[in-house]
């Protein structure tokens, strides 16, 4: 249904507009009032995609650097916490995310899609702040039962939980 204004907190779809992304204020040219931007937490892993090697392409239907870079490309217009980036080589993408959860689901879909892709190892982004490397930090609190308390500190000092 179409309509002339819309509010805070609306849910709108606006057409004819190609640079307005998720997050971003429309208003109105006279009275520019923009909301305070929508922050999402940085990205926490990342992996390489490429396409396969040539002689595949037995199972996919999209099997080019260009497509796979369509798209990569197409995905990051509507999911905020996904970050895409060339690297050295011309096919070859570097895609972070927030965790192998998030990275896996977008492989799985592109996969249903028709795309046929070779995934690298998931490696940690780091940051240099003030000349040290630093890896990203997550909280995590868990209710559990007193008599489990060991068991899920033993797991959690394995994966380097504090």
């Amino acid at each position: 249904m179409e309509i002339d204004e819309a509010g805070p907190g609306d849910i709108v779809a606006v057409a004819g507009l190609l640079s307005v992304t998720i997050g971003e204020t429309i208003s109105d040219a006279e009275t520019p009032m923009a909301l305070p931007p929508i922050t999402v937490d940085e990205p926490t892993i990342s992996m390489i995609i490429r396409p396969t090697i040539p002689c595949c392409g037995l199972e996919g239907q999209f099997v080019t650097s260009r497509k796979l870079r369509e798209r990569l490309w197409k995905e990051i217009l509507t999911n905020v916490s996904i970050r895409v980036e060339e690297t050295g080589s011309a096919d070859a993408f570097r895609v972070s995310g927030r965790g192998e959860l998030q990275l896996a689901i977008l492989i799985e879909m592109m996969r249903r899609e028709g795309y046929e892709m070779s995934v690298g190892k998931p490696t940690i982004v780091t940051k240099e702040i003030d000349g040290k490397v630093h890896e990203p930090q997550e909280e995590l609190i868990v209710d559990c039962p007193e008599s489990f308390v060991g068991v899920v500190t033993q797991k959690s000092a394995r994966a380097k939980g504090a």
